[in-house]
């Protein structure tokens, strides 16, 4: 592995905000195209068949009609879609699409923002299936002796604080960096030279399990809790117990000042590992035939919990329903087909991981509308008026 180092918001020089990529395989970087021709393949063949694990097809195969696809494809070719870079679809366990955009293929790791929210939860929930971490309802204080002791403010509240708090977006930080709510900005962490003391530090709005509070620091944590349970980097967890048994082989992570990983986002993975991650979920934590996760792990994790909406509108992004441990869950609305139930893993963007158990679908989505709505909407879009027709019909 390569450590390569990048700078954020003060400079190369100020060590404060000094972040650096840990990529697999060594000499790695994250990728940026600058544009290009799309990458598709035709609508009557199969994917590209590599040696990556993944099954491929043809649409009509698995049940999936071509033509609102080629409608799709059509809509973002004319520019009613844009700063759109993959979409790929599995169904049945086979990959029956794939389309890359804007300089995109398959060999080109995307950034996943807070869509890698969802695999660190996962990261939790194998700590938990093999004993690493002993019981999600324990107090995390016991994780941070070497920290703890410098909290102050809100003391017993925080003691308070479990990892079943965090997994559910409810620890009581007065934290909402999505939505500018609360004294926490995301570059204040970006800019401090040790996030671990930073979020141990936030101050707290009210009692652990009160109420959902979406924020990057808390994602942040359960990836340090891991790592501090399995006494190794979180890297080295990941890439042992998931990225290597889903045979995930290119990508990069995104370290702190201090080196500890960026468990919340900033990290790049191929589109086609995206849509394992999604399949592992689908099929009960199983991949290929080997079980990386407990099924009911994902039984549970893709359960709502709570409530998930934004306290001034409705919901952030593509209105979720509920949220479970950092998977996005939605109900079908009266008069909707009750096959369309689902979860998601959602990320700034346009990056978005969404399982369908009931019609055996995964669908994968990048985008490059950062800091914008838009990024959310368009695969909701997308799948509302082309995909879900292709396979409900």
């Amino acid at each position: 592995m390569l450590l390569l180092t990048a700078a954020f918001g003060m400079g190369a020089g100020a060590l404060a905000n000094e972040t650096r990529h840990l990529c697999e395989p060594a000499g790695g970087r994250p990728d940026q195209p600058s544009g290009g021709a799309a990458v598709l393949h035709r609508l009557d063949r199969a994917p590209q068949r590599l040696n990556d694990g993944w099954a491929v097809s043809t649409l009509k195969a698995q049940g999936v009609d071509p033509r609102p696809l080629e409608a799709m494809l059509k809509a973002v070719e004319s520019g009613r879609f844009t700063k759109l870079d993959s979409i790929l679809i599995a169904r049945h366990g086979t990959l029956v699409l794939e389309a890359y955009f804007n300089g995109f293929d398959h060999e080109t790791k995307h950034d996943t923002r807070s869509s890698f929210k969802s695999i660190t939860s996962a990261l939790a929930g194998i700590a938990l299936d093999k004993g690493v971490v002993a019981n999600i309802d324990a107090p995390i204080a016991g994780y941070f002796p070497d920290y703890w002791p410098g909290i102050e403010e809100s003391a017993e509240k925080k003691r308070r604080i479990t990892l079943a708090h965090l997994l559910t977006m409810t620890p009581g930080f007065h934290a909402e960096e999505s939505w500018g709510i609360g004294p926490f900005r995301e570059n204040d962490m970006w800019e401090s030279d040790d996030w671990l003391r930073y979020t141990l530090d936030l101050p707290m709005a009210g009692e652990p399990g009160s109420y959902f509070s979406y924020s990057s620091s808390t994602t942040f944590l359960i990836g340090q809790v891991v790592a501090r349970a399995a006494a190794e980097p979180l890297p080295a967890f990941a890439k042992r117990e998931l990225f290597d048994p889903l045979g995930m082989t290119d990508y990069c992570w995104t370290l702190t000042a201090k080196g500890r990983a960026v468990a919340q986002g900033s990290f790049f993975m191929r589109p086609r590992d995206m849509a394992k991650f999604g399949q592992l979920f689908l099929d009960g934590g199983v991949w290929r035939g080997r079980r990386i996760l407990s099924e009911a792990w994902v039984r549970t994790a893709t359960r709502r919990h709570v409530e998930a909406g934004h306290p001034r509108r409705q919901s952030p992004g593509p209105s979720p329903s509920g949220y479970g441990y950092h998977w996005w869950t939605t109900a079908p609305r009266p008069g909707e087909d009750p096959r369309t139930a689902h979860s998601f893993a959602s990320g700034n963007g346009g990056q978005k991981i969404f399982v369908f158990p009931k019609l055996d679908l995964v669908v994968v989505f990048n985008g490059s509308h950062y800091n914008r709505r838009l990024g959310h909407q368009q695969p909701r879009q997308i799948l509302t008026d082309f995909i879900l027709p292709a396979v409900l019909d």
